[in-house]
């Protein structure tokens, strides 16, 4: 009977797992039933002529779909062991990611090395880029991840023995050059964005020329961790000679963001053209000090009631005692 479940147990993985995914010990305890799955997204998404630096986040979504037990044979120290160890099928291991460029984009770095990404992980990595004059709009660059997953593991006697086999992915990472700026400047920004939150990024946009800009609308540009929440699309109105405008994005940041520097883009289109610009925007802790001073205020005032009150107390007793006399 024994032999009879072992063997259903395989079927089983067989149905649920590729082909190259029945790699297995013959004195397996436990198989794993999960993937690492990689992907890319890029943390600067507009960049300038010249040199340049693309940070790009790796991320590993994997989950573990089942562990499922082949056999009780052994000591429990060992199937223990071996269950715990197996959770690591999920995992990537000497992640080496490979940017190549393309066009007006040469990649003036090498290959980046990640010695692990486990399930759930994110790693940054900058990549240099030389980017020659005149280039303008969308670019898409080639990016390979090479890497190493654990298809199986044995342990006995305590001593761990995991089998990897290599994996490969190619995708695509697309990222925007501007072109001449034009009359239009970004004097500022502000935003109160938190990780796992939603709020808003206020622009502050100046037709810094000779000419009027009619009917101009503003859009944002974003990438992971941040998306544009609704219509993410402002409009302008007309820009005269030294006007500035506000634009203003809702948006939402992903919960695993880091706090730090990013660059998004603001495009602006009018009757006359369309123009990207800059959009520098700093990913912070949340700034309590509106709050300290609140409580500030509110502490102040409430010693100013209880001081009244004690007064008026004081007050009105002073009088009763007069008029008992």
């Amino acid at each position: 009977m024994r032999l009879i479940g072992i063997i259903c147990i395989l079927l089983l993985l067989c149905s649920a797992c590729p082909a190259e995914d029945l790699i297995f010990f013959a004195d397996d305890h436990y198989k794993a039933v999960g993937l690492p799955l990689l992907n890319a997204s890029v943390m600067t998404p507009y960049l300038e002529p010249g040199d340049s630096a693309l940070r790009i986040a790796l991320a590993n979504s994997g989950r573990l779909e089942e562990l499922m037990p082949i056999s009780g044979n052994g000591s429990g120290q060992d199937i223990s062991l071996e269950r715990q160890e197996e959770m690591h099928s999920v995992d990537a291991l000497n992640v080496r990611a490979s940017l190549a460029g393309t066009g007006a984009l040469t990649v003036t770095s090498g290959r980046m090395q990640i010695e692990s990404l486990p399930c759930g992980a994110v790693a940054m990595r900058q990549f240099n880029l030389s980017i020659k004059n005149g280039a303008n709009g969308w670019y898409e660059l080639p990016l390979r991840l090479d890497y190493e997953r654990q298809v199986d593991v044995s342990v006995s006697n305590g001593e761990v023995s995991p089998l990897y086999l290599p994996e490969n992915l190619s995708t695509s990472i697309r990222v925007f050059v501007k072109g001449s700026s034009g009359p239009l400047k970004i004097l500022g920004t502000k935003s109160e964005l938190l990780p796992g939150k939603s709020g808003t990024i206020m622009v502050v946009i100046k037709n810094d020329g000779q000419e009027v800009l009619r009917n101009c609308t503003a859009r944002l540009i974003a990438a992971p961790p941040f998306h544009a929440e609704g219509d993410e699309s402002s409009s302008l109105g007309d820009l005269l000679p030294g006007a500035l405008a506000v634009a203003s994005f809702p948006v939402r940041v992903d919960g695993n963001a880091s706090l730090q520097d990013y660059q998004l883009g603001c495009e602006v289109s009018s009757q006359e053209g369309q123009t990207v610009l800059a959009m520098p925007l700093a990913l912070t802790e949340a700034d309590n000090s509106f709050w300290t001073v609140a409580a500030l205020i509110s502490a102040l005032l409430i010693i100013a009631v209880l001081a009244a009150f004690w007064l008026l107390g004081r007050r009105g007793l002073w009088r009763r005692k007069r008029w008992i006399r």
